[in-house]
């Protein structure tokens, strides 16, 4: 009896522990993405992002790629914080670090100098047929719509992150997409990217 109840005991606090660690991991990917959203761009490299992705791009170069992106005068691009659909810890270390997949969704709104000042009505289809086909391609068809109220193009994307610690507490991210693998494997154990293949 004292045999079941150790076993019970253990298989709990092991579901326990794997529980929070998945929590840990899902609050510090939100808080990293809430930083991005409100611009604090800086701040969230500093935190989350891996220091393997940094020396490749450097923090001062990110922190210029965001700012461009979202002071953009030619175009107007939002984000909404992500919704987390799935976390998978990778079941042991590697090199001593703990890896994780974070799989989510993000709204994004862009609207477009092109689209919004075209000079007619023909010119401003020919623009959201240019930009809607290529941003299907890039996010899939049904991801994609064009609202006429706000001229805006919303797009629904579908990523994974790669979570990585050294010791289960803090949290670094990497966005993992498919047309970076030869990146990513420079710093992220290849076993971690297969999902992108």
């Amino acid at each position: 009896m004292k045999k079941i109840i150790y076993i019970l005991l253990l298989s709990w606090s092991i579901v326990t522990f794997a529980q929070s660690n998945v929590k840990v991991i899902e609050n510090q990917f939100l808080d990293y993405n809430q930083l991005i959203v409100k611009k604090d761009f800086s701040k969230a490299l500093d935190q989350y992002a891996h220091e393997g992705f940094l020396k490749f791009v450097p923090k001062e170069t990110m922190v210029l790629i965001f700012d461009k992106m979202f002071n953009d005068p030619n175009m107007k691009f939002s984000l909404e914080v992500p919704t987390i659909l799935k976390v998978e810890e990778y079941p042991q270390k590697i090199q001593n670090i703990s890896y994780a997949k974070v799989f989510y969704s993000q709204k994004m709104s862009v609207e477009l100098a092109d689209v919004v000042n075209a000079k007619d009505a023909e010119e401003k289809q020919k623009n959201i047929n240019l930009y809607l086909g290529a941003f299907k391609s890039q996010f899939g068809d049904g991801n994609v719509v064009f609202n006429e109220k706000n001229n805006q193009f919303e797009v629904m994307s579908y990523k994974m992150a790669v979570a990585n610690s050294n010791e289960g507490k803090n949290w670094k991210f990497t966005v993992a997409e498919k047309q970076q693998v030869e990146l990513l494997k420079q710093f992220l154990p290849e076993e971690i990217l297969t999902d992108l293949k």
